[in-house]
């Protein structure tokens, strides 16, 4: 996945460009960042907009922080997802639009970044899913979004693999 610094206009896929869209927690391996040990507010926060994936896209990027790199597949609440493979959006109540990978659960929860102070503001007290505001704001900047995926508790190998060694 890209680094882009916190705050920095949005600029990773041109379909999902929307003007003023300010990118957060696009982290690299070997960058430093802010950190902070979370709060389960933050993290129950983070998960609710972690469940509505926008700008999918295909395949999965894996924690380069984690050593060695591997996909995120979080349990919450009795829910697993899988993360990595998609973005989420933001909304402040004074206009601003956020947008941060799914992966940003991983970070915040295990190597615990800690995200720019307006977007933590944004993201208590802007509309969030499953609020409909939250929604109209998505379809107001014609960006559309799904169900983040369901992860297994553990990677699965497929059958060729295991043909070919047979």
């Amino acid at each position: 996945m890209p680094y882009f610094k916190d705050l920095s206009e949005y600029a990773y896929h041109d379909h999902f460009y929307r003007p003023g869209t300010k990118t957060i927690g696009w982290l690299e391996g070997g960058r430093d960042f802010d950190k902070i040990a979370p709060s389960e507010e933050l993290l129950d926060l983070l998960w609710t907009f972690c469940t509505i994936s926008v700008a999918q896209m295909r395949g999965i990027h894996e924690c380069d922080l984690c050593s060695p790199p591997e996909t995120a597949r979080p349990e919450r609440n009795g829910l697993r997802l899988l993360l990595g493979s998609s973005e989420i959006r933001v909304f402040s109540k004074e206009g601003d639009i956020y947008a941060a990978p799914t992966l940003i659960y991983h970070y915040v929860c295990c190597h615990h970044y800690k995200p720019p102070n307006e977007f933590l503001r944004a993201l208590s007290e802007g509309p969030r899913p499953p609020d409909e505001d939250y929604f109209k704001q998505l379809r107001k900047l014609d960006l559309d979004w799904n169900k983040t995926s369901v992860a297994a508790a553990r990677p699965v190998l497929g059958r060729f693999r295991r043909r070919a060694t047979e």
